[in-house]
Order: C-alpha cells, then structure tokens, then sequence
C-alpha cells in the first residue's frame, strides 16, 4: 500500500504547471471542435509546418539568383521569379519563418507589457491607475502604423528592434482588457477570501485573478498576430524591414515596381498575408466561441 501511495501522480494542488497543461490540451480540443476554429487551426499549422521546415519544402536558396528575371509560374518556378531571377516560392517559403515569428513574437510581447500594466492598473487603483492608464491612452490616440514608423526611424529596422516596435504599437489593446478584468475580478468574494488568509500581494495577483483574467483575453492575442503581420508587411512594403531577412512585405517592396508586367510579384505575396490574417481571425473565432460564458458558462472562477 505505501508503495502504491508513493508512486500516485501529485495532486492539482501540488501541480500549477500539470494543472495549465491539461487546461491547454481541453481548451486546443474544444477549439478544434469548432468549425471556425478548426479552420483556422489547419491554417496556422500548415503555416507553422511551412516555417519548420523551409530548408525541405524550398526548391531553392532564398537569395540564389540563378533564374530568369521575372519568369512567369511554371513547372520551374511554381510562383515564378521576381526582377533578380530570385524564386518567390522558395522566398515565401522562408519569409513564413519572419512574418510568423513577428506575428506571434510581438503578440506575446504585447501581452507581456500590456498585461504587466492592466493587472497593476486594475489592482492597485488610485494613483498608479492613474499614471499607468494616462501612458495606455496616450499610446492609443497614436495611429499603430505611426508609432512602428517612428520606432524603425529612430532605432533602426533590425529584426529584434522591428519586433519591439510592433509590440509598442499594439500592446494598449492588451493592457486594457486585462485592466478590465481586474477591475471586475478584485472585488469577488474568492479574492476577499485570499485576503482573510493573508495572502501575498503577488499571489493573489497571480495565482488567484489571473487564472479568471487571462482567458478572455488570449483571444485578443491572436487577433494582434495578425495586426502584427500586417504592420510588419506595410513596413516591408516601404522598405523598412530587416534587410537581411527575407519575409513577405519585404517581397511586395520588390514588386511593387513591376505590379503591372509581372502579376505574379505581387499576387502571391499577398496571398499569404491574407491567409495567415485570415487564419488568425478563425482561430481568435473559435477561441470566442470557446470561452464565451454566454456560449459555455465555464470561466473559471466566474461561475457560482
């Protein structure tokens, strides 16, 4: 019998990280039971198996330069080539691995900082609230697009400055949803309750409000992926992008000098802006329908 006891798998209680694990794997499985989010699920892995394995899937070095310029689809070049002879398959092939890691890189920044900053705000109130929800609303009244152009202009375009200044032009949106949860959630009984007990600050923040916050808002994150691609492809677009990085709005800035000779320059690029917006938003959709009280009255924490 004492061995049997001592080898049992440890309780919910003693697992935080066992606990999120089997709450990834339900919430991925309901996800993937809706039609919207089962759509944008195969979109999103196909991309990601895209990106994962580039070097297999690309007939040709992102930069090699061996090829006809502005060679229309065929056999040869599937999307054809573009102005340098360079195939733009094998560029959107890899230019997958840069628009993605912008897209969800500076999503998960963005809900670092701005998460940071709402459950501060939403916590302490008085004139933190104050301070911390002055600096958000300045942020808000600048168009997004302008705060990633001021941003490249000043720092530079590398890829890790590029990913900071999409992460600054995007995480307001983040910071005041998690603002509001906390201001709806500070006030439950469960939280008066970790209080009595006299528990730490930082634990109840933590462990206690933001288990409830966090789901309605991971929605938003997807949603800011794909505003990040985008921001990143109308930087590309100018010329603003990493150089030394091939990704999909760097391919269009090529191209847009030859939209009307060769088609195919632009077209393609675009198309795969368009599909990973359009996967995003499916999966931020079945997200919604996932953790929607009013669809599955299941928040945690939320339900008497």
């Amino acid at each position: 019998m004492s061995r049997t006891a001592a080898i049992e798998p440890p309780s919910a209680e003693a697992g935080p990280l066992a606990r999120a694990w089997r709450g990834f794997r339900a919430t991925a499985g309901d996800i993937a039971s809706t039609r919207h989010g089962a759509a944008g699920c195969i979109i999103l892995l196909t991309l990601a198996l895209v990106a994962a394995f580039a070097p297999l899937i690309a007939p040709y070095q992102p930069l090699q330069q061996a090829q006809v310029s502005l060679a229309p689809p065929s056999l040869k070049n599937l999307f054809g080539t573009d102005n340098t002879g360079r195939d733009i398959f094998s560029l959107l092939v890899y230019g997958t691995r840069t628009s993605l890691a912008i897209g969800f890189g500076a999503a998960l920044g963005a809900l670092v900082l701005g998460g940071a900053v709402g459950m501060l705000a939403g916590y302490f109130r008085g004139a933190v609230e104050s301070v911390l929800m002055r600096v958000v609303e300045l942020f808000q009244t600048l168009p997004v697009i302008v705060v990633a152009l001021f941003t490249v202009a000043l720092f530079g375009s590398s890829f890790w400055l590029l990913l900071v200044a999409v992460i600054l032009a995007i995480w307001p949106i983040e910071a005041r949803l998690v603002y509001g949860q906390y201001i709806r959630l500070r006030g439950m009984d469960f939280v008066a309750a970790a209080k009595v007990a006299d528990l730490s600050t930082a634990h109840i923040m933590l462990r206690e409000i933001l288990p409830s916050a966090i789901p309605p808002v991971i929605a938003q994150v997807a949603l800011d992926a794909s505003v990040a691609i985008l921001i990143e492809a109308g930087l590309g677009f100018l010329g603003l992008s990493d150089p030394n990085l091939v990704s999909w709005g760097q391919i269009l800035h090529v191209a847009q000098d030859y939209m009307t000779v060769a088609w195919w320059t632009s077209l393609f690029p675009g198309a795969a802006i368009c599909l990973a917006v359009v996967g995003l938003n499916l999966f931020a959709d079945g997200l919604n329908e996932v953790v929607d009280p009013r669809m599955r009255g299941r928040l945690v924490g939320l339900q008497s």
